[in-house]
Formats: C-alpha cells, sequence, structure tokens
C-alpha cells in the first residue's frame, strides 16, 4: 500500500509540472487508491477541457485585435508595451520595435505616455484628441485587472475632415451672405428716417425687415467666429494677465441693458487679481454669460460678475436669479442653436450660438466651463482659469 501511495504521488507530481495537453489518464489501481484515482482522472479531465477553452477564447481576442480598425497597444504593470496590434503600428510606425520599451520610447506623443501613467496610477484620463499632420486620432486608455494599461486609438481623420469642410461651408456662406443684410438694413434703416411720411403699417413692417435683418447680421458674425476657433490647429496662446480691466471691458454691454431693464448688475474683482488666459476670449465668454444672464433675468434681478481665487485656479462667475435652467437641458445648453424656451430666446433676438461659441473658447485656451442651475432659481456659470505660479 505504501508502494502503490508513493508511485501515485510520483505520478501525480508528473502531471503538475507537464503541460496540460500532455496529462495523461492514471491507471486505476485494483486497491483502496481506485476512488482517488478515479477522481482525479475526473479533475485532470476539467483541467484539459478548461484549458482547451482558455486558449480558444485567447486566440479568438488575439484575431479580433490583429483585425480590428481600433488601435491597441497593451502596456504591463511594469509601463513596458506588451502588444501593438497591427493597426496601431500603421496608425503610429513606431521609431523602434516596441514590445518591452515605454510607450514614449516606441511612439513619439507626450499625450499617448500621459493617459497610460494617469490610467495606471487609478485616475481614469479624458480622452485625448492628437493631430499627427497627416490624421487626426483620440487616445483613451483605461487600467488593466492586475496591473497595466490598454491604450486605444482612433482614427477620425475622416471625420474631422467632413467636419472642416461644413464648417468652411457655413463660414463661405456667411461671408457672402453678410453684404446683402447690410445693404437690406442700410435701405431699411434709410427709410425709417423718415418714418413720419410713412404710413403706420409700412414703418411697422420696415422695422421688422430692420430687427430681423439685424438678427440675421448677428448671427453671421457668431457662425464667422465660431468657424475662425474650430478652424484653428493650435490652442490661443495664453499668458499672465490682470482680470479686472478685461472682466470691466467684457460687461460694459450687459450692464447697459441691466440698467435699462431696471437690474443690478454687480462685478466684485480684485484689482491684484491676475491668470493665465487669453484677453480676447476670455472677454468674449464673459461677455456672452453677461448679455444671457441679463435676458433670462427678469426685471429688478440680480447679477454678479465676480473672481475669486482657490489654491489651483481662477474662478470668474457669472450668477443671477432669473429664470434658471431645468437640470435635464444643461447638458445640451452648450450645443448649436439649442434653445431651452425656443420662442423666448427668438424674442430676445438670440442666435443660439452664444454657449457654443463659450464652450469652444473655454476648449481652445484650456480653460473649463460648469454650470449650475435650476428651473426657477437662476444660474451660476463658471469659468475656471489657470492660476498663475509663482
Amino acid at each position: 500500500m505504501v508502494v502503490e501511495t508513493n508511485e501515485l504521488a510520483r505520478k501525480l507530481l508528473d502531471i503538475a509540472r507537464a503541460d496540460p495537453d500532455d496529462y495523461a489518464r492514471l491507471e486505476v489501481p485494483d486497491s483502496d487508491l481506485a476512488p482517488l484515482v478515479v477522481a482525479v482522472n475526473l479533475f485532470l479531465e476539467r483541467i484539459r477541457h478548461e484549458h482547451e477553452v482558455l486558449r480558444r477564447d485567447a486566440s479568438v481576442g488575439r484575431r479580433m485585435l490583429e483585425a480590428s480598425t481600433v488601435g491597441v497597444v497593451l502596456v504591463d504593470g511594469d509601463g513596458l508595451i506588451s502588444y501593438v496590434n497591427p493597426t496601431a503600428r500603421r496608425m503610429l510606425p513606431p521609431r523602434v520595435e516596441p514590445m518591452g520599451r515605454k510607450p514614449i520610447v516606441a511612439f513619439p506623443i507626450a499625450e499617448l505616455q500621459e493617459v497610460v501613467s494617469l490610467a495606471m496610477s487609478g485616475v481614469e484620463p479624458e480622452p485625448v484628441e492628437c493631430n499627427l499632420g497627416r490624421m487626426d486620432i483620440i487616445v483613451t486608455a483605461s487600467d488593466l485587472p492586475g496591473g497595466g494599461a490598454m491604450v486605444t486609438l482612433r482614427d477620425v481623420t475622416g471625420d474631422r475632415e467632413a467636419q472642416r469642410a461644413r464648417t468652411d461651408f457655413v463660414a463661405n456662406v456667411s461671408h457672402e451672405l453678410r453684404t446683402p443684410v447690410t445693404a437690406i438694413m442700410g435701405y431699411a434703416e434709410t427709410m425709417l428716417l423718415e418714418r413720419e411720411r410713412l404710413p403706420e403699417d409700412l414703418a411697422a413692417m420696415l422695422e421688422k425687415i430692420d430687427r430681423n435683418a439685424r438678427r440675421l447680421r448677428d448671427l453671421f458674425e457668431d457662425l464667422l467666429q465660431l468657424h475662425r476657433i474650430e478652424s484653428r490647429r493650435r490652442e490661443l496662446p495664453l499668458a499672465e494677465h490682470a482680470l479686472r480691466p478685461i472682466l470691466e471691458e467684457a460687461v460694459i454691454g450687459a450692464a447697459d441693458k441691466a440698467v435699462q431693464r431696471g437690474q443690478s448688475f454687480t462685478l466684485t474683482c480684485p484689482a491684484s487679481m491676475v491668470a493665465n488666459c487669453n484677453p480676447e476670449a476670455l472677454r468674449t465668454m464673459v461677455a456672452n454669460l453677461a448679455s444671457n444672464a441679463v435676458n433670462y433675468t427678469p426685471s429688478g434681478g440680480n447679477i454678479a460678475v465676480t473672481a475669486t481665487e482657490t489654491s489651483d485656479e481662477v474662478v470668474v462667475s457669472v450668477v443671477d436669479d432669473g429664470i434658471g435652467i431645468d437640470p435635464v437641458h444643461q447638458q445640451r445648453i452648450f450645443e448649436r442653436f439649442y434653445r431651452v424656451d425656443d420662442a423666448r430666446s427668438r424674442a430676445l433676438g438670440g442666435t443660439g450660438l452664444g454657449l457654443a461659441l463659450v464652450k469652444h473658447l473655454a476648449l481652445a485656451s484650456r480653460s473649463r466651463i460648469s454650470v449650475e442651475s435650476a428651473a426657477g432659481r437662476g444660474s451660476r456659470f463658471r469659468i475656471h482659469l489657470r492660476k498663475v505660479r509663482r
């Protein structure tokens, strides 16, 4: 019995060291060990089956990665590349053989290394768009169980070219239509100078023509400005600037309109406060937000523009106690032509592009926009600027 037990132990040890495909069934002895050997054979059969399933799944997974139109780069727990699929190699031809190297060594793209580092540190990075001259790609990364990260590269060159063609078309049409619209405005203004000599119904029609022509002009101007922002290949330049002069210039129009509507309008910004910003972009963003605050706040309401400083950033807030925005709309208010209240917006003469301009200017100037609002409780828009580091 001892001899049989020792022989069984030796065979089990050999099996444990072997490849699962080489497992051999044990001969069932004619002794008390027979039930144990039968159980071991069943266990070996299960291991062999599970190994086959894993190998088949791995083969299917690899084939899917090889055929994928999305570039995939796998990084191990040490931050070294362990796999690059063919699509990734075509999109980003490596400087050297990437296997076993840091991403930044194989692929000279700082954004790729940055998203990998963030993912491996447990932070879920935002997708990053990179322009490589010949193509536009979006880089995303996520951490893997047990360490490491998976990077995906998506080619969006076709989408961006179509978008650029669309915006170029809109810009060209807007530019061409500005001339006839300006002519219509000029004729309407000239005729209205003789209003007392015109029939009342004709004067009313001319006023309506003039009002709608001005609205078209504003729409074309906003479309052209949006096109200029979107067509930039580089972000807007930033520099250290005093905030108060920029904000004072930005709110002049909105403050005058607030006085006419019987509203309270205040600007609070220490003279010594500075931030890393693009003055023109910040001026346009604040002017749009302040104008919206005035338009959507009833007579007698309050609008406040304030600049505050935290340890990490400078925040410019535009706050009102107007009609507010229901949470269901807040994810879409920065889309072009999206209107929470279409009838009211048109009555106020808005183009529907103001907040879209604000969003694109924020992206171009590496700032951030946030909003807090509720229906009937006013709104608070914040522009988060980079703080000057001493």
